[in-house]
């Protein structure tokens, strides 16, 4: 507890809250420094005479700040082996009682909190003032947060009894107390709680009953119940790595501790609770579209005039961030680049000063409707209806047209106005009368080394007018109605063609096809259309390059799309144990795990859900030392066949492991075979018959000395002999 002895009061260059009087002294010189070294204060001291109540020239506003700069500039050149540096207050503070300062040279640490002096009045409210760096009320009799004032008698702590009978003390009177403090640790505030107060009761009462003129004003005061533990300050995740194919998200973690006025400051992590939070986390995961990569262009096929390059065309995915791997055309969407172009070197005969060179259409001509005659032009692609008068247009620039000709299906055409088919004088293909079964093919205009194709097919006017109001249906703008008639003529690009009154272009509209099937089944997939400019009339549909379309936006061709959230995988248990129980060669055993389909987020489906998904392995070899083989045997049989003196006796022989006696098959292969058999001899009795009717003139001639008669005729070799 600190006290501070009345009537003096120390001021820091700060103004006193009350109406001026003369009885301030001047300020005293500067104090010695507290400190020696590591940063400390000197201060300056003035003495009130006279009165408590020290005058000031007039009222202070919020709370009364003391001199930042100066208390910041002791730290600068601390120490003699520092280098030097120059501390400054941070701007707009409203810490009463102490002072942020910055290194302004930028070393580390860039930032200090330094306390004021003891005893720095820090509020405009009566006895507040610092101690060790915090704003506290003082009582009267000088006690830290006492809550002793001087009453009515000029007693302090008084209860109004000592006064002088003359004088009287009201009865009712404003008591002012604290709320609890907003924080249960680190700085917090409280605000103060007036009362009226019945001074002969010492209850509270009603407000009215005091004098709301001398009512006391609300106050709030700073408070720190105790220090916070360390804690962890984490950052939001930062943008991912990669937009896609997977990537990284981070965040920033710091462990930090506060030390009063939200002012934080970073400790050791060791001093943070378990477990620390994660900095990284992957994002991102769905795989890349696949897209078109091209080589570089090769050298010209030819060393003079016109030739040919090309390079080579992939489609690539990125099936995760860092891996290439090709795939099908099929998988990649947009234009797909070309993979040949036309190259221009020096002519090879110095009198030829241009080269021939085609203009070509590559547009797409649907007939829906019959015409007078068609006019194309060289190039892309007509589906046509029979029997249909055609004229197909080669336009060369740099070349008489008396010279170009004309082949079907490598055929050369005939020149002939007689034929149905043939090239007019002015290099112009005229069809008289369509006929499908001969006019379908390639047509292709030569001029020189240059040519152009148009391939031309057919099919009827039901089907033609069917495919034709199916696109419509995904025309962006009302074009017109296959039911209005219009003009026969076709728009072309070029100024020599026949045109539907204008710019072509003004007439063309975007065209879009159905979207795609989602790419995939679940998870993150992408849909595709097709986004084509076509030209409309009653009579026919003409697709032309997308850059007769540039008054208009174009349409999205790719967007994304979500059947499912999560898609359908196996999971697996962990690798049981490498038992002798499941041995399987020698030295070698089994082990197996579970292996089951999951919807992505754990819970288990039916199997054929993940039929399309390959199925990890559920079992695999293991070391086992104790996966040992034997032979084991049975015992003998009797010796086969009986009552001879050549037989054999068998045992059955079994390969099987040591430790669980199972059938280990083939595995005893490197082991010596016991035996399975041995010979035996069976010594039995016989029966004594005789085998033959002359065994009675075996007997009388005396046969029986020779050992076969014996056998054939025993029972008579037997009585003989008796």
């Amino acid at each position: 507890m600190m006290r501070f002895p009345g009537p003096v009061f120390l001021c820091l260059h700060c103004v006193c809250p009350f109406e001026t009087t003369a009885n301030w002294s001047g300020w005293s010189e500067w104090s010695m420094c507290s400190k020696s070294c590591d940063g400390g204060l000197s201060n300056q001291k003035r003495r009130c005479y006279g009165n408590i109540n020290c005058a000031g020239p007039g009222p202070c506003s919020g709370y009364l700040l003391n001199d930042n700069a100066r208390i910041c500039n002791v730290h600068n050149s601390v120490g003699s082996t520092s280098a030097v540096r120059e501390w400054s207050p941070i701007s707009e503070q409203t810490y009463p009682c102490f002072v942020l300062c910055h290194d302004l040279s930028g070393n580390t640490p860039n930032e200090i909190k330094t306390d004021k002096e003891d005893g720095t009045k820090c509020s405009s409210a009566e006895n507040f003032y610092c101690i060790q760096g915090e704003c506290k009320r003082l009582g009267c009799d000088g006690e830290v947060w006492s809550n002793k004032v001087i009453d009515g008698c000029g007693v302090c702590g008084g209860d109004g009894s000592k006064c002088s009978t003359n004088a009287t003390r009201p009865q009712f009177y404003w008591q002012l107390d604290w709320s609890p403090c907003s924080v249960t640790c680190g700085t917090g505030h409280q605000e103060s709680i007036i009362h009226c107060m019945n001074s002969r009761t010492k209850r509270r009462t009603m407000d009215y009953f005091c004098d709301r003129e001398i009512r006391p004003s609300d106050l709030t005061g700073e408070c720190s119940p105790s220090d916070c533990p360390p804690r962890w300050e984490i950052s939001s995740y930062g943008r991912c790595s990669v937009e896609c194919g997977g990537g990284i998200q981070r965040r920033n973690i710091r462990c930090v501790v506060g030390t009063g006025r939200a002012n934080l400051i970073t400790v050791g992590s060791y001093q943070c609770p378990d477990p620390i939070p994660i900095t990284e986390k992957a994002c991102n995961l769905n795989f890349c579209p696949a897209s078109w990569q091209t080589g570089k262009w090769s050298q010209c096929s030819v060393s003079c005039g016109i030739g040919t390059q090309t390079r080579s065309l992939t489609c690539v995915k990125f099936p995760t961030h860092g891996i290439e791997i090709n795939v099908s055309h099929s998988e990649c969407f947009g234009a797909r680049p070309e993979t040949t172009r036309a190259c221009s070197l020096e002519a090879c005969f110095k009198e030829f000063f241009s080269v021939p060179s085609i203009v070509v259409d590559n547009s797409t001509f649907l007939q829906t409707q019959r015409m007078k005659k068609v006019y194309l032009n060289v190039g892309g692609k007509a589906i046509l209806l029979p029997k249909q008068p055609v004229k197909i247009r080669c336009v060369v620039k740099n070349m008489d047209s008396r010279l170009i000709f004309w082949t079907k299906d490598d055929r050369l055409i005939s020149v002939s106005p007689y034929k149905r088919v043939h090239v007019t004088p002015k290099g112009v293909l005229k069809i008289k009368r369509t006929d499908p079964n001969i006019d379908k093919g390639t047509f292709t205009c030569m001029a020189g080394i240059e040519k152009a194709s148009t391939y031309i097919t057919f099919q009827t006017k039901k089907k033609a007018v069917k495919v034709a109001k199916s696109m419509m249906k995904h025309v962006l703008q009302e074009v017109p109605s296959l039911d209005k008639p219009q003009s026969d003529k076709i728009p072309g690009s070029h100024d020599h063609l026949r045109s539907l009154g204008g710019n072509s272009s003004t007439l063309a509209e975007y065209m879009v096809s159905d979207w795609s099937a989602c790419s995939r089944s679940c998870g993150a997939g992408v849909q595709t259309r097709e986004v084509t400019c076509g030209v409309f009339s009653d009579k026919f549909i003409k697709i032309v390059s997308v850059k007769h379309c540039e008054h208009q936006k174009k349409p999205v061709n790719i967007k994304k799309c979500l059947l499912q959230d999560f898609c359908p995988q196996w999971d697996v248990d962990k690798w049981g144990e490498c038992s002798v129980k499941t041995c399987k060669k020698v030295g070698k055993a089994v082990q197996r795990r579970a292996v089951y389909c999951t919807n992505g987020n754990g819970t288990v489906i039916r199997r054929s859900k993940c039929q399309n998904v390959p199925v990890p392995t559920g079992s695999r070899e293991c070391d086992n030392a104790d996966c040992k083989v034997e032979w084991i045997t049975s015992k003998w049989t009797k010796c086969k066949p009986h009552c001879t003196p050549r037989g054999k006796k068998f045992r059955s022989l079994s390969c099987v492991w040591k430790r669980t006696q199972k059938f280990a098959y083939s595995q005893c292969s490197s082991l010596p075979r016991p035996q399975a058999w041995k010979p035996c001899k069976s010594n039995c009795k016989k029966e004594c018959h005789d085998h033959s009717r002359y065994c009675s003139l075996v007997g009388r001639l005396k046969m029986c000395r020779y050992e076969t008669f014996r056998e054939k005729c025993c029972q008579t070799c037997k009585r003989v002999t008796e």
